[in-house]
């Protein structure tokens, strides 16, 4: 049986910060197919070996169950010269650069409702501010450089706790491949100063931070 050619699919627009890699892993996963996903600067890059049908059943897939907050600009692919042999499985694969495009970067995106209902029910996240998964949370407002991955944002500093780090490598966990992924135990932590007193206790600040927003 002849081998499936490997195909080099560039995805442009609105997709980095959004939880596309993890999406395009699911998919190439359900569909069985070989290769991998990474971010480059001009947006995010796929390898696939495929058949054409198949080929274009992904393609399909992408702009029809794209995450929410993602938006699709562009789709192109080329063949090369790469063999089916090359990989073993499909994987999502370390960012790179390689040209000088951008792409678009993902604005801030307001905390969800399951994240919510983390912050009250998650041990390790009851209260926590910096709550966030793919589908939400800090983008534009942390990053330094692209590609987006954790490294190139102002999360960089801070490593993950076993819990989190759980969390990133679940494919099937909400927070699969989420850059700016914390907790109470690995995250920033935050504290007000008033009247040359620091205050840290969370239901102090927010009484302090009320009264002060109230009174001007």
């Amino acid at each position: 049986m002849a081998k499936n050619k490997v195909y080099a699919l560039i995805i442009q627009g609105l997709v980095q910060g959004v939880g596309f890699r993890p999406f395009i892993y699911r998919i190439a996963k359900d569909l069985g197919m070989k290769g991998c996903v990474e971010n480059m600067n001009n947006g995010v890059r796929i390898l696939v070996a495929a058949t054409p049908d198949d080929r274009d059943l992904l393609i399909s897939r992408i702009r029809t169950e794209h995450p929410r907050v993602a938006y699709i600009h562009r789709i192109s692919y080329t063949s090369t010269e790469m063999d089916e042999d090359d990989f073993d499985d499909f994987t999502i694969t370390p960012s790179h650069s390689e040209s000088d495009e951008i792409t678009q970067v993902s604005p801030d995106i307001a905390v969800c409702a399951d994240c919510m209902r983390d912050r009250t029910t998650q041990p390790h996240r009851i209260g926590y501010p910096f709550i966030n998964c793919t589908h939400c949370g800090p983008r534009f407002s942390i990053i330094r450089d692209l590609p987006y991955d954790r490294s190139q944002t102002t999360m960089g500093g801070f490593l993950m706790c076993p819990d989190c780090e759980k969390e990133y490598t679940n494919v099937i966990d909400r927070r699969f491949h989420a850059q700016p992924v914390a907790c109470n135990h690995c995250g920033p932590t935050y504290y007000a100063t008033y009247n040359e007193e620091t205050y840290i206790d969370y239901e102090t600040l927010l009484k302090l931070t009320s009264r002060l927003l109230l009174g001007g």
